[in-house]
């Protein structure tokens, strides 16, 4: 079986998308010896495919990147790839999101889809943005053989807001990519502490800066928790470090205006705030193995892989108690109600004075960590494959 996954989506900084991505393809390479993998991207760009080739770090044969162009985004889609397929045919594209509108009659079309924010909270997305995935998304979702959904949390958002039979939806959890589940060194540690100059405890996120993050919020619970608790030994000197590109796609501009007012009336308390920009994949396990606490203030989330990528590293984890929340952390995390900065700023306190429950947190954590760091992703996503294509066959 000829099988084409477009991974667009690594080395441009898309966070959730690149991670799946990656795990993907990581998986299937350890789990698939039998079929024949093409891997489509947008350049042809010699350096560009060095790092694509060095993040995939792919030693089997049956996986091969190929440069489909021209690299315009809508013409990639629905013509370029098109083109491309029709001229080197395979069994199944694999594609996120957005698909192709016509494909040879003899291929399958599977779209992975990671949430519907855009519906769910459309006031945080351009109008640009929201047209497109308001007109492209059920047209997708209309093509596809079959939907593979992250988690039973999007499952159940696309089969209630799209009314798509349930058989057509398939669930396949994400995983943790291995080079995230990579322990930093003791130089590793030293290293990043150094740079950066995290000499005090911190409080750590990951992720995009896109508004449904909730990044605001966290500001404003942190500003509460140092002025409600001035003087506590565990709060006086602890700091808030913020990874994720500040010219990203969608970047929050209420993010600015917070940390404007911080700036102005809690001068001391803005020095403890330190925005990182994007973190190379290198780096995030050390980030998260020297923090106290990884905070994750998301307000929506199909998966959310920084949960588990903090797990695996040690971190006790708190989180809102929405979307997939509960179902990606279970019992490993400390939740709070959603938009409440009280019960934030509280739930953080406990965590720094509860030792107890740190270590309870970090022990289940690391147990819940290893249900999602194998390659189940792979083979689950093969039997996806291979049933599109029996389908096929048995409908001739």
């Amino acid at each position: 079986m000829k099988i084409g996954i477009d991974i667009r989506a690594i080395g441009r900084q898309r966070t959730g998308d690149e991670a799946y991505t990656l795990g993907l393809i990581q998986a299937l390479e350890k789990t698939d010896q039998e079929n024949q993998y093409f891997l489509y991207t947008d350049t042809n760009n010699k350096g560009d495919l060095l790092r694509i080739e060095k993040k995939l770090a792919l030693a089997s044969k049956n996986f091969k990147v190929v440069s489909v162009l021209p690299s315009s985004k809508a013409l990639w889609t629905f013509f370029a790839l098109p083109r491309q397929i029709k001229q080197n045919p395979v069994d199944v594209l694999h594609v996120q999101y957005i698909s192709p509108f016509w494909l040879p009659s003899g291929t399958k079309l599977i779209t992975t889809i990671h949430d519907i924010s855009f519906v769910r909270y459309p006031k945080f997305i351009s109008w640009k943005d929201l047209f497109f995935l308001k007109t492209l998304i059920p047209l997708s979702l209309k093509l596809a053989d079959k939907v593979i959904a992250v988690s039973e949390f999007t499952k159940s958002e696309l089969i209630d807001y799209y009314k798509i039979p349930e058989n057509k939806v398939e669930r396949v959890h994400n995983v943790i990519n291995k080079d995230n589940q990579i322990r930093p060194t003791k130089e590793q540690l030293k290293e990043i502490k150094k740079r950066h100059k995290l000499f005090n405890p911190f409080l750590f996120y990951i992720g995009t800066l896109q508004p449904r993050k909730n990044i605001p919020f966290l500001l404003r619970s942190f500003v509460k928790l140092k002025k409600d608790f001035a003087g506590e030994p565990n709060i006086e000197n602890l700091e808030l470090v913020i990874g994720g590109n500040q010219f990203g796609r969608n970047y929050d501009a209420q993010i600015n205006s917070e940390m404007g007012r911080i700036r102005l009336k809690e001068p001391t308390i803005a020095q403890q705030i330190k925005f990182l920009g994007f973190i190379p994949d290198e780096d995030v396990p050390t980030f998260f193995s020297l923090a106290e606490i990884f905070v994750f203030p998301s307000l929506y989330e199909g998966f959310g892989i920084p949960l588990l990528e903090a797990m695996m590293h040690e971190a006790p984890v708190i989180c809102s108690n929405s979307s997939c929340h509960g179902e990606i952390a279970g019992d490993a995390a400390l939740f709070y109600e959603e938009e409440d900065e009280n019960d934030l700023r509280d739930k953080i306190r406990q965590l720094l004075n509860d030792h107890d429950l740190r270590k309870e947190l970090i022990q289940k954590g690391s147990e819940r960590a290893k249900l999602f760091s194998g390659d189940q992703i792979g083979s689950e996503t093969k039997a996806v494959y291979d049933k599109v294509v029996q389908e096929k066959e048995e409908w001739g």
